[in-house]
């Protein structure tokens, strides 16, 4: 099975199961204890070759895709300190990464913007990712963990915050990169 490894706003690396990759776009449907959905946006790259300790000199070697995608934390589970932090990166399909992947030179031409709506009102317009970022996030990580192929880097491009909550029932997300669109999906409460 393969990690999602996440490089934090903070700069801080941790781990997400591969049961929680969502990469088809379905819908949501949020368990009944969690009242309050966060988000952060993210930069992912997808791992071609294993390697341990790799210098951002050597770094554009070990990917062969980018994305962009979207990381949903329940708040609920956060407010119980670390041990919730740790199980709330764990609940199932709350990493959307939607496959396929773009060639790494996507990051660098003119079709390189990614845009999130949330029920048709923009959330985010990004276009500062880089292969550049990328390479130095795979120092950074490969410093604490061994990447294996297949193992998806997601890099935070933005904090985490508040997304959708119980009571507003159901929310609508969006999300293009370019011309494309890459993220469609509903969380129902």
């Amino acid at each position: 099975p393969m990690n999602i490894v996440v490089f934090s706003s903070d700069s801080n690396v941790f781990v997400r199961p591969d049961t929680t990759w969502e990469r088809d776009n379905e819908d949501l449907y949020v368990p009944e204890f969690i009242n309050t959905l966060s988000w952060t946006p993210v930069l992912f790259a997808r791992i071609s070759k294993p390697g341990r300790s790799i210098s951002s000199k050597f770094a554009s070697r070990y990917y062969d895709g980018i994305g962009y995608g979207v990381l949903l934390y329940p708040e609920d589970l956060i407010c119980k300190g670390p041990e919730g932090f740790a199980s709330a990166c764990c609940v199932d399909h709350t990493s959307f990464l939607t496959f396929p992947t773009y060639p790494p030179t996507r990051l660098d031409g003119q079709d390189g913007r990614f845009n999130l709506s949330k029920d048709g009102t923009p959330l985010l317009s990004y276009d500062k990712g880089s292969s550049r970022m990328i390479e130095s996030a795979i120092e950074e990580v490969s410093k604490y963990c061994y990447l294996r192929i297949g193992d998806i880097l997601a890099i935070e491009i933005d904090r985490m915050s508040t997304l959708c909550k119980r009571e507003d029932d159901r929310c609508h997300i969006t999300g293009t990169f370019g011309e494309d669109s890459i993220l469609d999906f509903k969380t129902i409460f």
